[in-house]
């Protein structure tokens, strides 16, 4: 039996080894833990990772299919961060109950909000530094092609989505 602070498989990164990623092993990812998550950049208090690319997976399976092919196309392990899978959804519920006052009718309160959405229902998340607008347009391609259904790229002054949204919140 697995006590409840043994670390599972799918909390290592990307389950896919368990070689640290400082030694650059592919397709290994350093995993945000909870403790982490509280120093993740913030604008009014509410998650804005700016410079990086928010992407959902719906498998574990797809996240390490997409970790590997990130980092084929030259990301290093530590430009590629996983939310640890046991843990999102308490990180994103604490993300959304911490968020500043001035934060109530911004668009990073909505994107988190959907973000904890999607992760009750079991979609993985990556965090991906991307310095400019080719680079995230990249990550954003990369993410298609394996199988993400959601790809934000975070700037300054807006969000970009890299994989369009349906009329009613799903991917196309």
């Amino acid at each position: 039996m697995t006590s409840p602070t043994s670390p599972l498989p799918e909390d290592t990164a990307s389950a896919i080894g368990t070689t640290p990623p400082t030694q650059g092993a592919t397709g290994q990812t350093e995993v945000i833990k909870a403790a982490e998550a509280a120093t993740l950049p913030t604008s009014f208090g509410v998650f804005k990772p700016v410079g990086h690319v928010m992407i959902g997976v719906p498998t574990q399976t797809q996240l390490e299919t997409l970790v590997i092919a990130l980092h084929d196309a030259g990301w290093p392990d530590s430009d590629v961060r996983q939310f640890a899978p046991r843990e999102v959804v308490a990180q994103l519920q604490a993300m959304v109950d911490n968020a500043g006052v001035l934060s109530g009718a911004g668009y990073e309160i909505t994107f988190l909000r959907r973000y904890l959405a999607l992760a009750k229902e079991g979609t993985t998340w990556l965090l991906v530094k991307a310095d400019d607008s080719e680079r995230a347009s990249t990550v954003g391609s990369t993410a298609v092609t394996c199988g993400a259904t959601i790809a934000e790229y975070y700037q300054m002054l807006a969000v970009e989505a890299l994989i369009p949204l349906a009329p009613h919140g799903d991917t196309l």
